[in-house]
């Protein structure tokens, strides 16, 4: 049994004492209870009437929020018709947009393509005709411009071995040329290549000169004579240191002496079993020099530019002048003049062969061409 049940039926138990309690009691407090029964009744009859319209408003305000969150429902379902009608209409305009931009495009396409393929008609109709105007050139033109451009290198090469004295150019110059009469693969040309054989072989026996290296040999000789000694004394050992003498004569003596031995200083004697040239004065020892200098540097001009005869001269006097130290440097004096020597002895001047005959033989076969053109 639960508390409550328990307090209901010990107040019914109780009940019976209150009754004779109340009846003792007397009439005012019957009274006054049923005052507060009835102000109880009131009490719990507004709290009724407060909790009912509690509820009320509570229901109202539900029905008024579902009525708004149908309403705004309502109102997104229309934005969102809108703006799907919106987007419908823009696809369609963009559809639209874009199916023009194609047409134009392909017509655009159409149009390009359309004129370079005139274009290309054009070129190739150009083509054709540059194709018959080229075809209009028979063999015998071509034939002749290879002539002419043979005959300019035989000429080239003509002018390279006078002008030049350049047997290695003149060479490749008429390589050049038989290399064109090859391609030409004329029998009646024939003439002509033995020719220019003939003109390569004669050049080919031309001997070699080694200008780099006699311009070298010459320049150390320069280097060399710059020194030469023309003029030196002979070193003299130092006198003894001697006492002073205690008389005049001694004195005397002794002052003789010394002046003897200055004056020796400055007297040289040799003894030479063949007469001796006379030693210059120093002073002309930079001009003894520079002369010899002078005349190897002219005599590598004259190498450079293939003048025997200037070389030779050069290379003579040159040799007289490195006597002038025969006496005051013999060793070097006679190195150099060995090797100007040897080199005075080299030809730099090289006879050049006559290399016109293929010229010749050319000028004949163009001109036999040209009367045998004219008969037909």
């Amino acid at each position: 049994m639960s508390e409550s049940e328990t307090k209901t039926l010990a107040q019914a138990d109780k009940a019976p004492d209150a009754v004779a309690f109340a009846e003792e009691s007397g009439g005012k407090t019957t009274k006054k209870s049923g005052r507060v029964s009835a102000g109880i009744a009131w009490l719990s009859l507004l709290l009724v009437i407060a909790l009912a319209l509690g509820a009320a408003w509570v229901l109202r305000e539900g029905q008024a929020r579902e009525k708004a969150m149908q309403d705004r429902l309502a109102l997104l379902e229309a934005a969102a018709g809108q703006k799907q009608t919106d987007l419908d209409a823009l696809t369609d305009r963009w559809n639209q947009r874009l199916n023009t931009g194609l047409d134009g495009l392909k017509g655009a396409l159409e149009q390009q393509v359309a004129k370079q393929s005139r274009d290309l008609q054009s070129v190739q109709t150009r083509l054709a005709d540059q194709q018959q105007e080229l075809a209009r050139f028979s063999a015998s033109d071509r034939e002749s411009w290879l002539l002419a451009e043979t005959g300019h290198l035989l000429r080239l090469a003509n002018q390279r071995l006078v002008m030049a004295g350049d047997p290695v150019a003149a060479e490749a110059l008429l390589n050049g040329a038989d290399s064109v009469l090859r391609d030409l693969n004329d029998p009646g040309l024939h003439a002509v290549r033995a020719a220019v054989a003939a003109d390569i072989a004669a050049l080919r026996a031309v001997p070699e000169v080694d200008v780099e290296g006699i311009y070298l040999r010459l320049a150390a000789l320069i280097e060399q004579a710059d020194k030469l000694v023309i003029f030196q004394f002979r070193e003299q050992a130092a006198a003894p240191g001697r006492e002073a003498a205690g008389d005049w004569r001694s004195r005397l003596r002794q002052g003789y002496e010394a002046a003897l031995s200055k004056l020796s200083d400055y007297i040289i004697i040799r003894r030479r079993d063949v007469p001796m040239q006379a030693l210059m004065d120093p002073q002309w020892e930079g001009l003894v020099r520079q002369n010899l200098r002078m005349l190897l540097e002219q005599a590598q001009i004259a190498l450079l530019s293939a003048n025997q005869p200037l070389y030779a001269a050069s290379l003579a006097q040159a040799q007289q002048w490195v006597m002038h130290f025969q006496d005051s440097d013999p060793v070097a004096a006679k190195a150099i003049e060995t090797q100007i020597g040897k080199l005075a002895a080299l030809t730099i001047q090289i006879p050049q062969p006559n290399i016109s005959r293929s010229q010749q033989a050319l000028d004949a076969a163009i001109e036999e061409r040209a009367e045998t053109g004219g008969e037909q």
